[in-house]
């Protein structure tokens, strides 16, 4: 359960290679030597740090976390463990997860999008979006689908990172894509998260997911105002 322990053992794991030598910090013995898994050598509750988080969310899941995301999000996971008291499974950390990134639906609601190539240079969109129940078409156009996305909500926002990830392999393989955004009048940056089968998607899905994070950080004025000028495109 230790952060410091979680993170070195994580480190360890991902270091070591098929026919190496067990040098596993923490873990004196090979847990497969005694007929066992790795399911249980890290385990997450209160006293877990960003570590062991991670490693759970990776091996349980097959999602690869930015490390600020990592910081970001263990500190949710420190308030659920914090409220709920004991362990948090594999499958309740998803679902936090999925809570805080994937599953926000207000103020904006991804409804849809539609891409239009300009040019070479310049990618068009129609993103639709709901808001209080009524749909919204906003137009935009930039240097790719995600600036087009975020020019189309016409937000006072900006990009600070983007990546992509594979989080499955085969016939069912997923698409996640990670955004770090902010906002004027938000103190501080936070992370939009999007899993889709489709790249573009996803990368529109983690632009609106990290929009609504900001919102719901923002001052009732500021949101506010926000969503008024989303209307008003």
């Amino acid at each position: 359960f230790s952060g410091s322990h979680q993170d070195a053992i994580k480190k360890g794991m991902a270091a070591r290679k098929p026919g190496d030598a067990w040098e596993v910090p923490y873990l004196p013995v090979d847990p497969e030597d005694l007929g066992r898994g790795y399911d249980s050598i890290v385990r997450v509750n209160s006293q877990s740090g960003k570590g062991g988080v991670a490693y759970l969310m990776e091996t349980a899941h097959g999602l690869v976390m930015p490390r600020r995301l990592q910081v970001e999000f263990s500190g949710a996971v420190q308030r659920r463990a914090d409220e709920k008291g004991g362990e948090i499974s594999a499958p309740e950390l998803w679902d936090l997860f999925g809570d805080e990134y994937l599953k926000l639906k207000k103020p904006v609601l991804y409804a849809g999008h539609h891409l239009i190539e300009r040019s070479k240079k310049e990618q068009g969109i129609t993103l639709t979006v709901r808001l209080d129940k009524k749909t919204y078409g906003l137009s935009g156009k930039g240097n790719g689908p995600i600036d087009a996305a975020v020019n189309a909500l016409g937000l006072p926002v900006t990009l600070h990172s983007y990546e992509e990830r594979g989080i499955s392999q085969g016939a069912d393989a997923k698409a996640a894509a990670f955004v770090e955004m902010s906002m004027e009048g938000v103190k501080g940056m936070t992370f939009g998260v999007g899993v889709h089968e489709n790249i573009v998607t996803a990368s529109i899905l983690a632009v609106v997911s990290a929009v609504n994070r900001l919102l719901t950080m923002a001052p009732r004025e500021v949101r506010a105002a926000m969503l008024e000028s989303i209307k008003e495109d």
